[in-house]
């Protein structure tokens, strides 16, 4: 347990990210005091924080709204974080928690501090060669250099860090689903029809394509989007969803507020994510443990961790990302094969899934 009436500042590239809500309401049950230095984003801007308020150990600084590809201001906005707190703060010791590699680049800035650094996703993983291996380098020493490091998924530390972190320092914190009391697992789901969801953020053009141009030549396929993403990709689906009567764009939600009726909406969740990528392989996404807490089975890629647990406990599915696969497997699926797996969510123990 951390010391009486300890502060512990937390940076947050993202405050829209449910991931990051919940860790620091985790974190304001352990300290005195929490104080958050956060940025909004242009795009997923539902209030998700909005939650903090109901904490009084919770001081909350929006320092700024992050945009994508335009890197000055965010260069001005890292630089009216590290002003914030040093004129609060000063030289003396600081105990930080951080999120990803960015803000964890950042903090090296912040002299005699602390430092908890927080992995969800590999993004040099997604660079070219020469980047790839600058900003390895540089992860791996700072992830070596901090107090600990979380890790949501085992597989981040198995493939990528165990030399840089010592067992001791290395945490495995899964993103399981956080309800804050607002809902509930759905105990019997549509029959109609198969009934296709696509959550989140919207990052696998060339999927998404395969997916949209299965559903459009089946008639008999429901599909939903929720969530948001670039331009581009909105931009398509949106004009899916006008032109064909069983595609939908139903945009940004309120996690968890939302999540129940999304899910009562349909019954296969669609995580069909690029398994070339390398953190895609290890990745465990919120989708699995959502799917899990509300017993709606999910189709996942084949050679990724997570389709090897969703076969593995009979929630669903593993295909692969081509347009053959999943028009195979959509074209294929039948409502019986969809209850059983829902019947089989359902018999398993809701804390595989939910946080405390």
């Amino acid at each position: 347990m951390p010391p009486k009436n300890q502060t512990l500042l937390i940076i947050a590239q993202s405050l829209e990210q449910p991931r990051v809500v919940k860790r620091i309401i985790e974190k304001s049950k352990a300290y005195d005091h929490i104080e958050v230095f956060g940025f909004k984003r242009e795009i997923h801007e539902v209030n998700n924080f909005g939650i903090l308020e109901g904490y009084e150990n919770v001081k909350l600084n929006i320092v700024g709204t992050m945009a994508n590809y335009k890197y000055m201001k965010r260069l001005a906005n890292y630089f009216r974080l590290l002003w914030s707190i040093y004129s609060k703060y000063g030289l003396r010791l600081k105990h930080l928690y951080v999120f990803g590699l960015d803000t964890r680049m950042i903090s090296s800035f912040i002299v005699n501090s602390k430092i908890d650094y927080e992995i969800s996703d590999i993004l040099w993983l997604y660079k070219p060669p020469f980047q790839k291996s600058i900003l390895r380098r540089i992860d791996t020493l700072l992830a070596k250099w901090s107090n600990s490091v979380v890790f949501t998924s085992k597989g981040f530390y198995d493939s990528h860090y165990t030399n840089y972190v010592k067992p001791e320092n290395a945490i495995i914190k899964e993103n399981k689903f956080k309800t804050y009391g607002k809902v509930s697992p759905i105990q019997h789901i549509k029959e109609d029809a198969v009934r296709i969801a696509y959550i989140g953020a919207f990052r696998y053009s060339s999927i998404i394509e395969h997916l949209l141009k299965v559903v459009r030549e089946n008639k008999n396929l429901i599909l939903n989007f929720y969530g948001d993403g670039f331009k581009s990709i909105v931009d398509e689906m949106k004009k899916n969803a006008s032109e064909h009567e069983n595609i939908f764009f139903n945009g940004a939600f309120k996690n968890p507020d939302d999540l129940e009726n999304i899910y009562a909406e349909n019954n296969l969740n669609f995580v069909v994510y690029k398994n070339t990528l390398e953190n895609e392989k290890v990745a465990m996404p919120n989708k699995f443990y959502e799917s899990g807490f509300f017993n709606v089975p999910i189709v996942a890629a084949v050679n990724t961790h997570v389709g090897q647990r969703v076969v593995k406990q009979q929630m669903g599915w593993a295909i692969d990302i081509d347009y053959e696969s999943i028009s195979r497997f959509l074209n294929n699926l039948q409502i019986d094969d969809i209850i059983k797996h829902h019947e089989n969510i359902k018999k398993l123990d809701k804390s595989l899934f939910e946080s405390e």
